[in-house]
């Protein structure tokens, strides 16, 4: 059963539901001039692009998409989640990385399942292309770990003196594989994602250890990875006996859970696709709960889903697709902002800013790029308006029939 026709039952299920620290030593850091550190005001912001998942040429309502929407938000960072090229041609990276470099705008990135499927390009030949623009702030932090450019970024304080935000980047890898090799499969005859490793997660925790001893306190954080992990399933979907996994998501740890979420526990955001996990889970976010560093984990690879809901005092985030493969469905297409205040780290705000709002606004180009009228945004406005309404509806109907 392919991602597209669970997203379309999914839709209709919720429709009738109503000193100073340093970088990480090993591997190609980034130099010291170029630290990532609030500003006079006191703001870091961040901008999350997921599933571009494009080629050469890369659609140009994309690329008016990321320029209105860097000259919008003005971001301190672009963090691209994953899925970005699905292509070894090194022009579809120029096109991609150009808005950005023309305005020397830093960001990073990590890996999707997509961006080494099936190709000869390999994840240290794409990671070596991305240093090759000017801003770019992405390394490998040890190459001897699961995947590739796994590594953090921190943020000093506004005056230099400390680590005052951290952000973790993690190769969540593409698809697992059996002791032979070969690709392992599921009983839909589909490949089966990877998931962050043990290796990796030893190493954040030491890394984590190591700014908790630097500053004199834990440092707060947010993580970014490509593919959802069981906890962000477990977030939003309740668990069923085991034996009705193959009607839900099901773990090779025997737990399973439900395609139908319970929408009390959306915070914010929507669902229109059961989330897509790794049928593995090496612990990540247990560690993130014993260390209590990391406030949320920011996902991509469910280009329709934008929720976010807390499981175990982490927040499971959502990015939906920049892409204009999401499904036919461009209500939610858009990127997440994340705005850190360094008086206060240990919360965050965020949002969507979506693809019909930055259309909407006046002077932008996605109208004539894409050839779409004022009317077909506007439509996208009102329907995300219902759904907002449909949403909070069923949550309501949920909180009293449960």
């Amino acid at each position: 059963m392919t991602k597209k026709i669970l997203s379309v039952i999914l839709a209709a299920l919720m429709l009738l539901t109503v000193s100073v620290p340093a970088f990480a030593t090993e591997g190609d850091a980034p130099a010291t001039g170029d630290a990532l550190q609030f500003g006079a005001d006191g703001n870091f912001q961040i901008l999350v692009l997921a599933d571009v998942q494009d080629n050469n040429p890369v659609n140009e309502d994309t690329l008016q998409y990321i320029r209105e929407a860097l000259d919008t938000v003005k971001p301190d960072l672009v963090i691209f989640n994953g899925d970005n090229i699905t292509i070894d041609d090194k022009a579809a990276y120029d096109q991609l990385m150009q808005p950005l470099v023309e305005r020397g705008q830093k960001f990073t990135f990590v890996f999707g399942n997509h961006d080494v499927e099936d190709r000869s390009f390999t994840h240290e030949d794409i990671l070596e292309i991305y240093q090759s623009y000017e801003g770019c702030l992405a390394y490998d932090a040890d190459p001897s770990l699961h995947g590739c450019a796994t590594h953090n970024l921190p943020i000093l304080s506004s005056d230099g003196t400390k680590v005052a935000f951290n952000l973790w980047m993690f190769d969540s890898g593409d698809y697992l594989k059996n002791e032979d090799g070969s690709w392992y499969y599921d009983e839909f005859d589909s490949r089966v994602y990877d998931c962050v490793r043990k290796d990796q997660i030893e190493w954040y925790k030491n890394e984590s250890k190591k700014l908790e001893a630097e500053n004199g306190g834990k440092v707060p954080s947010i993580a970014f990875q490509h593919i959802i992990t069981e906890e962000g399933v477990a977030a939003i979907l309740p668990q069923i006996p085991s034996f009705l996994g193959l009607i839900g998501r099901s773990f090779t740890n025997g737990n399973a859970y439900s395609f139908v979420p319970v929408f009390t526990r959306i915070k914010d955001g929507f669902i229109l696709e059961p989330p897509c996990p790794s049928v593995d889970n090496d612990g990540q976010w247990d560690a993130f709960v014993e260390r209590g560093d990391v406030l949320g984990c920011v996902f991509g690879h469910d280009h329709v889903n934008s929720f976010i809901a807390e499981y175990n005092g982490v927040d499971a985030m959502m990015t939906p697709g920049i892409t204009s493969e999401s499904y036919s469905n461009d209500m939610l297409r858009g990127g997440r902002i994340i705005t850190i205040d360094e008086d206060d780290p240990w919360n965050y705000e965020t949002e969507i800013l979506y693809f019909h709002a930055l259309a909407l606004k006046e002077g932008s180009l996605i109208p004539e790029v894409t050839g779409q009228s004022l009317a077909s945004f506007r439509l996208q406005e009102f329907l995300l308006a219902v759904s907002e309404v449909a949403l909070k509806i069923g949550q309501v109907l949920t909180f009293f029939i449960r």
